[in-house]
Formats: structure tokens, sequence, C-alpha cells
């Protein structure tokens, strides 16, 4: 049983690898960008005119998530399921202020999604039309 865990591990790991090779600048930028907005937001550079915040980084991450690193709404969903599940763990603690922090995200990560859900059908139907 071990073994076969540590081969499942071992392939997942090889898969990631290979994933991050092909978009390692991707992956350079999207770090980057995710990075100055949250400097921005700490030095509150936009303040009166438009608010750079948390929840507003944090949905556009996951746009740039699907820009730059083509990431497919079946991984949008699973973040999404992700943040329900440390929302209901915080709810459980009783930090209900992170809590409803953390649905927020979950509800932000099921819009687009779904939107991307819908993108990728559209795509599809259309492709199959075509060919």
């Amino acid at each position: 049983m071990t073994k076969r865990i540590r081969d499942l591990y071992r392939s997942q790991i090889e898969k990631l690898g290979k994933w991050a090779q092909k978009r390692f600048f991707g992956l350079f930028l999207f770090n980057v960008i995710i990075m100055v907005l949250i400097i921005l937001r700490s030095a509150g550079y936009f303040d009166p005119f438009f608010p750079l915040t948390i929840n507003f980084i944090v949905f556009f991450s996951f746009i740039l998530a699907i820009l730059l690193l083509n990431v497919k709404s079946n991984v949008i969903f699973y973040v999404s399921y992700i943040f329900w599940l440390i929302a209901a763990g915080l709810r459980m603690l009783n930090i209900d202020v992170w809590a409803e922090r953390t649905s927020i995200y979950t509800f932000q990560a099921l819009l687009v999604g779904l939107v991307l859900f819908l993108i990728e059908i559209v795509s599809a139907k259309k492709r199959n039309s075509t060919s």
C-alpha cells in the first residue's frame, strides 16, 4: 500500500514538474503581478480612487491564472472546494470573520469557474460544428 502511494506521489510530482516547466514564464509573471498588487495595497497606492482590496486581488488572481497559466474550470472548482472546506473549518473554530472572508473567496471562485465552464462548453461546440 505504501509503495503504491509513493509511486502515485512520484508520478504526480513528475506531472507537476513538466507543467511548471511548460509555464515557467507564466508562473513568474503571475507571481510578480500578485506581489505588486499586494505591495500596492499595503501602500494604499490607489486608495481614494480605486481601493485595492484582498477580495479584488483574489478575484484578479483567478482571472490571471486562466490567462497566464491556462487553468481549466475544473481546477477553479477544486480551488473553490478547498476554500469551502477552509471556511467550514474556520466556522467550526468560531473564527467567524475569516470564515466569512473565505466564503466570499469560495463564491468568487465558483463564479469564475462557472463562467469559464460555460466558455469551454461554447468553444467546444463551435469547434465540433466547424469540423
